[in-house]
């Protein structure tokens, strides 16, 4: 057992912390106002959860067009374990109930004239935008318009910026600032994204790596499955993580690796799995290509040379991967933000990933399942009348200028978060428009912010004042999801045979002068029309109602919104399909040479097509004598990238779990272990100050044997550019805790340009109570 994960064991921890932080993560530790004392009739609607976009099923209860309380839905598959269990919802889609009624809403629309954000009606706001959006494109051109609209609750958005007003650009949540490592080496693997969800029910054996699955999920039937699975399957359940989690603390074994050894670890495991022959030699001979060099590499990789790069103990690395092996094919890896938001993050994932090739889970009970999306119609199938689509034939900058030369992400994707500051000062970015969606959160945070004001057009939508809607050209402000009919389709879930859709009609209406996304972006379309004197901006014309638009969506499945939003639940399950369906031609490869767009990344990177060890600091920082920490930031059960922050009861719930609720500071923590707390000395409860190369901030302190020494974390989506009370500059600084991409500069992963999001830091007292 290593030096640190020797102090802390799953029993004794156990015992001080006791099994219920599972249950709080699991949801129900916030409920609705039942206190009402109104007298009106009560009555149900539905909803789906759209605070981490994962559509959890919600039950609203309604009194005189009011939501007093929410609830899950039952055997709903985002939202539980399935048939017959019960559907429960996390702090995040219970504050739904907080969001919805918040007076800190953006309540009118805006638009910025002399300098200053004034309210205006709708129709003064339509023509406004429609007449910035013509001057923009004559004098900027409209392939310089940046689309950031990831989380729009409607797929209309990318007809209206792409194929209409003809921009190529567009960043999004997943690939950029997710976790880009994971989702694209999936799809070159042969897996596609899949590779982040196991089939949890099924499997016998589950690893967390760098999850924190109980707390931080994609949907409640995430954590549900893993608890089902331990239950009725006996499964073992393993996490890899260098913070002792609340996963950690439910695992049958912990693996306290240093922070970006995950490609390590992953050749070693292969290692042990090769050698000893627990390998699938079937699949590996049938439908894999690529094996000898990942053989190669895994040879190299024995576990007493891991030991040494992870921090971890040899026999363990053997004991999980025998178990792993042994267990397939109902045996899954739960991957995503953890190994992916660094700068060696590509060659991480793609050494994970393989390891489910090498013991033949794909596509099988229990293992890594190739999840599908339902059969609903695309806007084009529905769409009756012909358009233009003025994007398709141009390039984005990326890969359009020789400016971006150097960066071998242009051969993959279109933009790099890190690098749209660079593209603004080319001039090459000139507008944006944001839709919930608050990039100078996500990385590059300073230069992003002077990004933003230098631009010559910048609309928001959103349902609050942030630090892109504050900085606006136009703001319209936005209906919450219970406001608003929705329609929502996924693959993975609690049905693994089963394609799903989910629906709701709005619960209550509107509230003040807010309009959901379809109609703002209609009501776009049709002032540009107009504006314009092109038909192909009257497409949304022939729906009267978003309602109507997603029965059309529903027509390939013989459904409508009624249909599913009618009854006890809101929720069908539709096409059934079996496992191993990929068939014999199927291939899994573990080297990508193939690839061609990857091998010329590859080579400009400096880094094999096949796995391998990449170190840390090879790209992104390493630490130093003036920094000598690494951070990192981390999520919450409570918070979803800085979207529901401004909620005063998650906040006091946040503060209570991290037993700090007596202060009155209401941010985010930045946990330190007492090894480098004490150096500094700093004790829980203390203002510390956290600096970078880049940047610094302030946060409260708290010191825990859970912290990995070396190594501070805290939640993300906090302090500068967060959602508060007014529109006004002068707020910028109100709101508690720090923004911790303050911290960063250009670090990326060189593959997909994903946000590196490990820095080099140093902390000490900031002198404050």
């Amino acid at each position: 057992m290593s030096e640190h994960n020797s102090a802390l064991t799953r029993r004794n921890l156990l015992k001080g912390a006791g099994v219920a932080a599972g249950a709080v993560a699991l949801g129900g530790c916030l409920s609705g106002d039942q206190s009402n004392s109104q007298q009106g009739a009560l009555s149900t609607a539905f909803g789906n959860c759209w605070m981490c976009s994962h559509n959890c099923g919600q039950k609203a209860y309604v009194r005189d067009g009011s939501v007093v309380n929410l609830t899950g839905v039952d055997g709903h598959p985002r939202g539980s374990a399935g048939e017959g269990t019960e559907g429960t919802l996390c702090p995040k889609g219970l504050a739904q109930l907080d969001k919805t009624h918040d007076p800190k809403r953006i309540k009118e629309p805006h638009i910025r004239e002399n300098g200053t954000l004034k309210k205006v009606s709708w129709e003064k706001a339509f023509q406004y935008t429609a007449e910035r959006l013509v001057s923009f494109d004559e004098n900027n051109g409209a392939e310089t318009f940046l689309d950031a609209t990831s989380w729009a609750e409607t797929d209309i958005f990318r007809t209206v910026w792409r194929d209409l007003y003809g921009s190529p650009e567009r960043i999004s949540r997943g690939i950029h600032v997710c976790a880009g490592p994971t989702f694209v080496t999936g799809g070159m693997m042969g897996v596609g994204s899949n590779n982040r969800v196991p089939d949890y029910q099924n499997s016998e054996y589950i690893i967390a790596w760098g999850r924190n699955i109980l707390n931080s999920f994609a949907g409640q039937f995430e954590a549900k499955g893993v608890l089902e699975a331990i239950e009725n399957n006996g499964a073992t359940l393993v996490t890899i993580d260098p913070q002792h989690t609340i996963t950690a603390q439910k695992s049958d074994e912990w693996m306290p690796i240093k922070p970006r050894t995950d490609g390590a670890l992953a050749l070693s495991m292969a290692n042990v799995i090769i050698e000893e022959g627990l390998y699938d030699e079937a699949f590996v001979e049938n439908h894999t290509h690529g094996f000898d060099a990942y053989r190669e590499a895994a040879m190299d990789m024995p576990p007493e040379k891991a030991a040494e790069i992870t921090g971890l103990d040899a026999e363990q690395i053997r004991t999980v991967a025998r178990g792993f092996a042994e267990a397939a094919p109902q045996a899954g890896i739960s991957v995503w933000t953890g190994t992916a938001q660094a700068g060696n993050g590509w060659k991480a994932t793609q050494n994970i990933t393989a390891l489910n090739g090498l013991v033949g889970n794909i596509d099988k009970p229990g293992g890594l399942r190739l999840w599908k999306y339902p059969s609903t119609a695309s806007f084009g199938e529905v769409c009756e009348q012909d358009y233009t689509n003025r994007a398709e034939f141009k390039d984005p900058a990326l890969k359009k200028y020789d400016e971006y030369s150097d960066y071998p992400a242009r051969h993959i994707e279109g933009i790099a978060h890190n690098l749209v500051p660079e593209m603004v000062e080319n001039e090459h970015i000139n507008g944006i428009v944001c839709h919930h969606d608050d990039p100078l959160k996500d990385g590059n945070a300073e230069s992003w912010i002077e990004a933003i004001e230098a631009m010559d057009l910048v609309i928001s939508i959103d349902a609050y004042w942030n630090g892109v809607s504050r900085r606006a050209d136009i703001v319209l402000p936005e209906a919450t999801q219970l406001e608003k009919d929705t329609l929502g389709t996924g693959n993975w879930n609690a049905y693994p045979n089963h394609k799903w859709v989910t629906g709701s009609k709005a619960a209550v209406e509107p509230r003040w002068n807010t309009k959901p996304d379809f109609d703002i972006l209609k009501g776009i379309a049709n002032e540009m029309a107009e504006k314009t004197d092109n038909d192909d901006w009257t497409v949304f014309q022939q729906w009267d109602s978003h309602e109507a638009y997603i029965d059309d969506q529903l027509s390939t499945l013989d459904l409508t919104l009624e249909d599913i939003d009618s009854g006890e639940k809101n929720y069908a399950l539709v096409e059934e399909y079996d496992y191993q369906q990929y068939g014999e031609n199927f291939t899994f490869r573990f080297d990508l040479d193939q690839i061609d767009s990857f091998a010329a990344a590859a080579e400009e990177a400096g880094m094999d097509t096949a796995p391998e060890w990449i170190p840390p600091g090879t790209y992104g920082d390493s630490t130093s004598e003036e920094y000598p920490l690494e951070f990192t930031d981390i999520r919450s059960v409570f918070f979803s990238h800085g979207s529901n922050q401004p909620h005063e009861r998650l906040q006091d719930q946040f503060a209570k779990r991290n037993q700090l609720s007596e202060e009155d500071y209401r941010g985010n923590y930045l946990y330190l272990n007492p090894e480098d707390a004490d150096a500094r000395d700093i004790e829980t409860g203390d203002m510390v100050t956290i600096e970078s190369e880049t940047g610094s901030g302030e946060l409260m302190a708290i010191v825990t044997e859970r912290a990995r020494p070396g190594l501070v974390t805290s939640q993300y989506g906090f302090g500068q550019t967060s959602a508060i009370t007014t529109g006004e500059d002068t707020r910028e600084q109100s709101a508690d805790g720090m923004n911790t991409m303050m911290l960063h500069n250009e670090q990326m992963d060189p593959i997909t340009g994903q946000v590196d999001r490990h820095i080099a830091v140093d902390v000490a007292p900031a002198g404050g109570d």
